[in-house]
């Protein structure tokens, strides 16, 4: 699959939220828009890994026209619920751009533990991004050279809303 000519991060958004995928955003676009802003092209998600919940991503993932990233044009990878259950990150390529799934984007953390904390954005389309702290410990566990700059600035952030609150 070629990529697209524009990454289009909430077209990606309302194709889950249609097919009713229950997720919350992570990475970058979870920390831009709650105002901690670094470059980012793809959207990152982590979502249920229930049997019921995998097959709604699913039918999500066949309409975006998902595919694995590492793909060549003449493989076909068929992202069924089943597949899903076997896999824990998915690297993919849709219509609207790169997502990123993760069952599990640092240990002990779930759709179930990252969306207790999780604000709810209700812009063109309600989402849940995971918060400042949860993003904090992914970044930590990712240890990626780039993720250095990261944790710096959601340190600030948190530390500044702490400072907002007293």
């Amino acid at each position: 699959m070629t990529e697209p000519a524009v990454f289009d991060p909430l077209a990606i958004i309302a194709t889950l939220n249609r097919h009713g995928v229950r997720f919350v955003v992570i990475g970058g676009i979870a920390a831009g828009v709650q105002g901690v802003v670094w470059m980012t092209a793809d959207l990152d998600i982590c979502y249920a890994r229930s049997r019921a919940n995998l097959e709604r991503l699913a039918v999500a993932l066949a309409d975006l026209g998902a595919q694995p990233v590492e793909a060549t044009a003449d493989l076909v990878v068929h992202l069924d619920a089943r597949s899903l259950a076997h896999g824990d990150w998915w690297t993919l390529s849709t219509r609207f751009g790169r997502l990123d799934c993760l069952g599990e984007p640092a240990p002990g953390m779930t759709y179930e533990t990252i969306s207790e904390r999780a604000r709810t954005i209700d812009a063109s389309e309600t989402y849940e991004v995971a918060a400042f702290e949860d993003l904090l410990v992914m970044k930590r566990a990712a240890g990626r050279p780039k993720d250095v700059g990261h944790i710096e600035l959601l340190r600030a952030a948190i530390e500044e809303a702490g400072q907002s609150r007293s």
